[in-house]
């Protein structure tokens, strides 16, 4: 399997790692403050002071959206959790939905931004096709086992809004060809455009499992569906590269 340490500001990228350390160890910026930064809604105050109220705005407004739901969680109990009075939330966002979509494009901004470092590094480059299709499964669970709540919120909106389904599938199809990418040059002596396909279809039925291990809040039931599995994992993997014919 592949250890990929990873911060998207400057950290390395290592490919190597323990054979036996399980997926979703990749070290995804975990700071919201630092995710608001590539949203196109963001406007960073002047003055520290208002930074650090929209700091710890920002930081409540994702824990609270992934412990207790959007729905019931209100703009006044974000501010209770971030110290601030109801009208600076306002100040700096006009609904509840406005924060939440602005988190969730800061969100995606960031990790995109951190999977495509990973994903174009030197390392993955020069990795083995057994080693890319690893790194490929690790960016999943490591995704979901991070972001569970916040992910979890994200495919239920995707649901009912048009918009974040669009931009989550766009999310998704980038993962994959990024993968597909580092495949192709790895197999020259494989047919390109079905090689991009197959990684597309690995990407999309393995993602959706995991999705399915974390959108329930308690997680799916019975045995094989936790994204905190190893055997889940382990298991994945040997499909995956049995599909895209790899050598295991």
């Amino acid at each position: 399997m592949v250890n990929a340490a990873v911060g998207g500001y400057g950290r390395g990228v290592t490919l190597q790692r323990d054979p036996h350390a399980p997926f979703g160890s990749i070290a995804f910026d975990q700071d919201p403050a630092r995710w608001m930064e590539g949203s196109a809604a963001f406007t960073r105050p002047q003055q520290q002071r208002s930074r650090d109220a929209l700091t710890r705005i920002v930081a409540s407004a994702v824990a609270l959206f992934s412990r207790n739901g959007f729905d019931t969680t209100r703009v006044a109990d974000i501010a209770s959790d971030a110290g601030v009075p109801v009208g600076s939330v306002y100040q700096h966002f006009a609904d509840k939905e406005a924060l939440l979509a602005t988190i969730v494009a800061g969100y995606r901004a960031c990790r995109m931004r951190e999977i495509r470092e990973l994903c174009t590094s030197a390392e993955a480059r020069a990795a083995s096709p057994r080693q890319l299709v690893e790194l490929h499964l690790d960016i999943v669970f490591s995704a979901f086992s991070a972001d569970a709540g916040l992910l979890r919120l994200i495919e239920r909106k995707r649901l009912e809004d048009i918009g974040v389904h669009r931009d989550q599938s766009a999310a998704n199809d980038i993962v994959a060809t990024l993968i597909a990418d580092r495949l192709v040059e790895r197999l020259p002596e494989r047919d390109a455009d079905e090689l991009r396909r197959q990684v597309h279809y690995a990407h999309s039925i393995i993602r959706g499992a995991v999705v399915w291990s974390v959108l329930p809040s308690g997680g799916e039931l019975g045995q094989g569906l936790k994204v905190t599995d190893t055997d889940f994992a382990a298991e994945a993997l040997k499909m995956a590269l049995r599909y895209l014919g790899i050598d295991e």
